[in-house]
């Protein structure tokens, strides 16, 4: 399974990032997702042994 770093925690699964983090009681808008140094959209899919950091962004003024 693939696995998303998300803060201390770490959510798994396979299928799109964005309905593993739905799943796991997140809110995927609220983070950008990052593979191997790159950006990627939360519908990427993901299986196996990949791993996503999810970095929680923040908005306001």
């Amino acid at each position: 399974m693939a696995r998303i770093r998300v803060g201390d925690s770490e959510v798994t699964g396979d299928g799109r990032i964005d309905e593993i983090m739905k799943s796991s009681g997140h809110n995927p808008d609220a983070y950008l997702f990052i593979m191997e140094g790159v950006p990627v959209p939360d519908d990427t899919e993901v299986s196996g042994d990949e791993f996503v950091d999810a970095i929680r962004v923040a908005s306001g003024g």
